[in-house]
């Protein structure tokens, strides 16, 4: 029998997973994303035209001159029902913003391996995905990877004037492409 970690209670693990639930009848997750050569300078990467000024992400993709770029999300509505929870209970509105978050990295994931992984050629690898935000990438990469994959048209991602996507719960990405020793 597996014992709950300690702070959480019966309420609590069913309001979690009432909010996994719920989730389930409004997402609508969406992907778009693409193969780009990049090209590596001191600091960074050039992709598509942009100019990309990240250590990290020049030495996630130094071992190939590829890359995968990608947006996804979970659509307008999720974002609506989220603050709907939040007005009604805080802690509902808390736990579906969590199990929304959760579920966009578990979409974002599927994905890879059922429609990205497929068309690697023969003995090419993907690092780990790397987004705006992490280590050095700084947050305006945000608009590069909109604007490279027209994700604003393809699946509705946008990003506001303070680098904030909406919808809120949205996910851009770039994972290198490299071969197999």
């Amino acid at each position: 029998m597996r014992v709950p970690p300690e702070g959480f209670n019966d309420e609590l693990i069913r309001t979690v997973s009432e909010a996994f639930r719920r989730l389930e009848e409004f997402v609508t997750p969406r992907c778009t994303w693409g193969r780009f050569h990049i090209v590596h300078f001191d600091g960074g990467i050039e992709l598509e035209g942009s100019y990309i000024y990240s250590d990290d992400i020049a030495r996630l993709t130094r071992r190939g001159g590829e890359c995968i770029v990608l947006a996804a999300t979970l659509g307008h509505e999720t974002d609506r029902q989220i603050t709907i929870a939040q007005n009604r209970n805080m802690l509902d509105g808390l736990a579906l913003d969590a199990c929304a978050s959760v579920r966009i990295d578990s979409f974002i994931d599927q994905f890879i391996v059922n429609e990205i992984v497929p068309t690697l050629r023969k003995g090419e690898r993907l690092t780990h995905r790397f987004s705006p935000g992490y280590g050095d990438l700084k947050m305006n990469v945000t608009e590069d990877i909109i604007a490279i994959l027209s994700a604003q048209k393809r699946i509705g991602l946008s990003v506001t004037a303070s680098l904030m996507m909406s919808p809120i719960k949205s996910v851009t990405a770039i994972a290198g492409i490299f071969e197999q020793e």
